[in-house]
């Protein structure tokens, strides 16, 4: 994903170092995952998104033609569902750990219960993104067809960056595995 996002990037935006760029943040996106680094992987994300942003604010400034504002959305909701989903399976791997080379009932159930968790989190965070990029995707459509006067311009920028912030919590919300409490009979 990494090479899609930044060679869609005008070339003047990254002071021609496009490849560059991918081969650093591809490198330090990786050795998140492999080092199982949160912080690191989050890192990769982050400039993923912030690449995002800036290769459409220098279209703008050049005067580039750029890619249909629902392509953007799509590489951004990826980035975020892409961050959220190495988070969940970097907490699994947490989870699962001090289970290994245990062959117990009690350590089976613990990985079978955590792998239970990890498939559900994936796949409830699937059915988010969609639905947030389908949401996302009417309001676009919808604030294509009507149209706004000058004056309306900083009602209609607040509104686009609540409904951002909106969408960001909801996709980034932490939802680590909770212990639960026994009762003891």
């Amino acid at each position: 994903m990494v090479p899609w996002i930044v060679l869609s990037l005008p070339p003047a935006s990254l002071g021609q170092q496009s490849a560059l760029v991918t081969a650093i943040v591809a490198i330090v996106g990786l050795g998140g995952m492999l080092l199982r680094s949160r912080t690191t992987v989050w890192l990769a994300s982050a400039s993923l998104l912030l690449l995002i942003v800036w290769g459409k604010v220098t279209r703008d400034l050049y005067g580039l033609p750029g890619p249909d504002s629902a392509l953007l959305l799509l590489q951004f909701m990826l980035v975020i569902f892409l961050m959220e989903a190495s988070t969940t399976t970097l907490t699994s791997d947490y989870a699962i750990k001090p289970l290994e080379g245990k062959d117990d009932d009690l350590s089976a159930l613990a990985r079978m219960r955590v792998t239970k968790w990890e498939r559900v989190q994936l796949l409830n965070l699937g059915k988010l993104t969609i639905a947030s990029f389908g949401l996302t995707l009417g309001l676009l459509i919808l604030g294509s067809l009507v149209s706004v006067s000058f004056n309306q311009i900083a009602f209609s920028g607040t509104l686009v960056v609540a409904a951002f912030v909106a969408i960001f919590i909801l996709l980034t919300y932490r939802r680590e595995p909770q212990e639960r409490r026994r009762s003891v009979d």
